[in-house]
């Protein structure tokens, strides 16, 4: 049996810190930046933005918090599902999903001519977040 009640502040913490986890990651203080601009064809030399691309900024960002907040109330929907009560049984969780999720998905973006290393530095982060997040909400009861 599914359980979709909500428990507030695993909700929020997780939301709002990976939000930020993932700005950070994809942020240009982070060693694979560059690698990660090549792989989506993005030029690492450009130092500003297109018209088009600062118009677009408010849907990118509205989609990523829209993204953290659905990656948080899933966790903790399947977590609590599954009864997880501490953060090992948690993280596993998080990493089953992970892997039936996230990899799978981001398997398919290969179609779209994503390189490899973007495949490798998005799945990356996935993992943390799902096994880091899944292992919180199960610890947080």
């Amino acid at each position: 049996m599914l359980h979709f009640e909500l428990a507030l502040w695993p909700f929020i913490t997780v939301a709002i810190v990976n939000f930020i986890l993932s700005w950070l990651y994809y942020s240009p203080v982070a060693p694979w930046f560059k690698a990660w601009q090549l792989g989506v064809g993005v030029d690492p030399a450009k130092q500003t933005m297109t018209e088009e691309e600062q118009r677009m900024m408010p849907f990118l960002f509205g989609g990523a918090f829209l993204s953290t907040i659905l990656l948080s109330y899933g966790l903790q929907v399947v977590v609590h599902s599954v009864g997880a009560k501490d953060f090992l049984s948690g993280a596993v969780i998080g990493v089953v999903l992970w892997a039936a999720f996230s990899v799978t998905h981001s398997l398919s973006t290969l179609f779209e001519g994503r390189k490899p290393q973007v495949l490798m530095i998005n799945t990356v982060l996935y993992l943390v977040t799902y096994a880091g997040f899944g292992g919180l909400v199960a610890a947080w009861n």
